[in-house]
């Protein structure tokens, strides 16, 4: 089966997506209303919702207290995807990636629906799960686990486009008062899962940890995201995560000569800088919005990089340093 022949009638397919959606997410659309959505005439709408019911078991009913069509059964799913073998082999591996990402349902969830989707695949593009596990080799990392019920909560309440309730658990603090946040984007930070949200306490997007949130809940409090909010946007002053604790500022970091090229090699920031200096060292420039976030990067490759810009992040890199060596020499003394 080729891309073209997954489905051949991909507008129909995209009409049935949006039906299904509505009618899933209890909207109570009715075939006036799902014309002006899909563009298209009643008749149209009619011809789909009879496909959906005939053709693919659709247990579709018209409610007319709320005026629209709903399901009679909750768990009805439409029963397959416009996809072929290529598309199950990345799907296959995207489920390897996610497992990685310990504490959310997504590696699993998506195992669950590659291993569906692959029963559905003729025999000839049919990948079996232990094919692709073969083929991709995956190491583990550090990561921060996330609570499903957490992982459940934030994912509801950014389908729904619901405010979400929660207490926030910062280390070596009891948890907070509960607040109300409006979640905008989830963020991926190395294995960490975060969320972009507007926190109501102040008015203002933060970055959260999923870890840390306790005794998440969606509201019934629609909301909707600013047309021109943009994740990357948000983070453009900032090689890292941390965001609207100071004044933006750069940094600049002498990397040796015998680590250079593997610094060349890294995309750390789309507004990162990259020089020679006189003996081959590699000399990075960076933006960031927190001294802590610039100096945990500088003393992450030990004795090879060295700060030489802002005198804020020198100072302050000559004082961890100093009480390294303090920290080290009293292990010493200890042992002795």
């Amino acid at each position: 089966m080729g891309r073209k022949g997954a489905f051949k009638d991909r507008p129909l397919w995209r009409r049935l997506q949006t039906i299904h959606h509505q009618i899933k997410e209890r909207r109570y659309p009715n075939a006036t209303g799902l014309a002006k959505v899909l563009d298209v005439s009643t008749k149209t709408v009619q011809r789909d919702l009879d496909y959906l019911r005939n053709e693919l078991a659709a247990p579709i009913e018209f409610d007319r207290d709320n005026n629209g069509y709903l399901y009679s059964r909750s768990d009805y799913v439409l029963p397959f995807l416009p996809v072929d073998g290529r598309d199950l082999f990345s799907i296959g591996v995207a489920a390897q990636v996610l497992s990685l990402f310990g504490g959310t349902p997504l590696g699993r969830d998506l195992k669950s629906c590659y291993e569906r989707l692959a029963e559905l695949m003729p025999p000839a593009v049919r990948v079996r799960p232990e094919v692709v596990m073969e083929k991709l080799a995956l190491r583990a990392a550090a990561f921060r686990p996330v609570k499903e019920e957490t992982w459940q909560a934030v994912s509801e309440s950014l389908q729904r486009g619901v405010a979400l309730a929660l207490r926030y658990h910062r280390p070596g603090e009891p948890p907070g008062d509960e607040r109300i946040v409006k979640p905008y984007s989830l963020v991926v930070f190395g294995r960490d899962w975060m969320m972009l949200a507007l926190d109501e306490t102040d008015d203002r997007v933060k970055n959260f940890y999923l870890a840390r949130i306790e005794n998440a809940r969606p509201t019934d409090r629609r909301y909707s995201i600013p047309r021109d909010f943009d994740p990357e946007r948000f983070f453009r002053n900032t090689f890292g995560i941390f965001v609207g604790g100071g004044k933006p500022f750069r940094f600049r970091v002498r990397f040796s000569r015998e680590i250079s090229e593997e610094v060349r090699e890294l995309q750390v920031h789309p507004k990162h800088k990259i020089d020679t200096g006189p003996n081959g060292e590699a000399i990075l420039e960076l933006p960031a919005e927190s001294l802590k976030e610039a100096r945990r990067f500088v003393l992450g490759y030990g004795r090879d990089a060295v700060a030489i810009s802002p005198p804020e992040l020198v100072e302050d890199l000559k004082k961890e340093t100093s009480m390294i060596r303090r920290a080290y020499d009293r292990t010493t003394s200890d042992e002795n």
